[in-house]
């Protein structure tokens, strides 16, 4: 699963707009496939998933507030939640996973936020994580 697909399916499933949910996700160059080392599956696939999130009125781009961090959710009653997000890709999942550990640390402040990683629900992602830090 692609990464723009795991960002859609996490905001359908645990951030859904129609809740009460102001979603913004930024999109690096890389997601949508654009390249000649990228196939015209994972170009469509992630077209569909940006659609899908713009019908949904997620806003596309960097927050305001926290730059390029991938999904930032807020929501009245359940509070902020700063999300890095892994999909399938060529570089090695330990990489993939320490650059968004990384990520999520640097974006640390005093105000309590909650902070995630979302990743596809796939074998290989799950047997590189511990299951203690899985939750619906």
């Amino acid at each position: 699963m692609y990464q723009l697909e795991v960002k859609r399916f996490l905001i359908e499933y645990r951030f859904p707009p129609d809740d009460g949910w102001s979603i913004h996700v930024d999109i690096d160059a890389m997601e949508p496939g654009k390249g000649p080392q990228n196939s015209e599956e994972k170009r469509r696939h992630a077209r569909i998933a940006e659609e899908a999130m713009q019908a949904l009125g997620v806003k596309i781009g960097p927050h305001p507030e926290f730059g390029r961090v991938d999904v930032v959710a807020h929501h009245e009653k359940h509070g902020l939640f700063l999300v890095e997000v892994e999909g399938s890709s060529s570089r090695q999942g330990e990489q993939a996973l320490y650059s968004a550990l990384g990520q999520l640390v640097l974006q640390m402040r005093s105000s309590p936020h909650s902070y995630a990683i979302a990743v596809p629900e796939e074998p290989s992602w799950g047997k590189r994580l511990p299951k203690a830090v899985f939750t619906a």
